[in-house]
């Protein structure tokens, strides 16, 4: 893919795709082509085969955390990718979102960020309706902190600052807030583990297995949607983002 990254027309013509851990890769790891390093993260090369013909991207699994997810951001940017899809799982903060729920993005939210500037950030809304179009599910708020949401305290605190349904994570404000300000589409899909509270660690244990890889694994029926919705061949995809 190195050489790819645009079309003689200044085109890019590969997707990024951002995890937090390994597994929440799903089945694309399988389909790695190859891999590198930049910057300490590993950037894998994969391949798809899509309804009427192939689809490319680029996938970084970032580690845990702000920090690290908005380095994976940056590297992917750097890539020159057409689009940034963050998927993985997170904790429920509203009672009927419990394990096993899907939760698309709407806006972004570094919820322990002390300044508004870049603190929120709405997911692109073509690519956010084609991926709900794909996979139905439940949407709202992702607010994104660097410490998982083990205490019923600061679950309440979170649940009652914003209005809606919303889901606890560690990475997508931050990948986003990078998205945005490079000019890249982006949206996020994550699968509810846990409840957010006393309990979550051990929930997060228990239904992390099954639900690590459900976003991702969404992904080439989205590109698939995307290239037909457009009349394009899948791996040309390009798309044109607070409280």
């Amino acid at each position: 893919m190195e050489g790819e990254g645009h079309t003689a027309g200044g085109e890019s013509r590969f997707s990024g795709v951002l995890c937090a851990l390994p597994e929440e890769l799903g089945a694309l790891r399988e389909r790695s082509r190859g891999s590198r390093t930049r910057a300490g993260c590993e950037l894998l090369e994969i391949e798809l085969d899509v309804e009427g013909g192939s689809a490319s991207l680029l996938a970084c699994v970032s580690g845990v955390g702000k920090v690290r997810a908005a380095q994976a951001a940056a590297l992917l940017a750097a890539e020159g990718v057409a689009r940034l899809l963050v998927v993985g799982t997170c904790g429920g903060l509203r009672p009927h979102l419990g394990p096993g729920t899907l939760v698309h993005c709407e806006v972004a939210a570094q919820a322990d960020l002390a300044v508004r500037e870049d603190r929120e950030c709405r997911a692109d809304p073509e690519l956010a309706a084609a991926w709900r179009a794909e996979v139905p599910g439940k949407s709202g708020w992702f607010l994104t902190a660097d410490r998982p949401v083990l205490s019923p305290w600061r679950r309440l605190r979170l649940a009652r600052a914003y209005a809606g349904d919303c889901v606890a994570d560690m990475e997508t404000a931050a990948a986003a807030a990078v998205a945005q300000r490079a000019g890249i589409p982006w949206a996020a899909l994550r699968a509810v583990t846990d409840r957010a509270g006393h309990l979550g660690g051990a929930s997060f244990r228990h239904h992390y297995p099954a639900q690590a890889g459900r976003a991702a694994d969404s992904v080439p029926g989205l590109l698939a949607r995307l290239a037909g919705r457009r009349g394009e061949p899948p791996e040309l995809p390009s798309h044109g983002g607070s409280r």
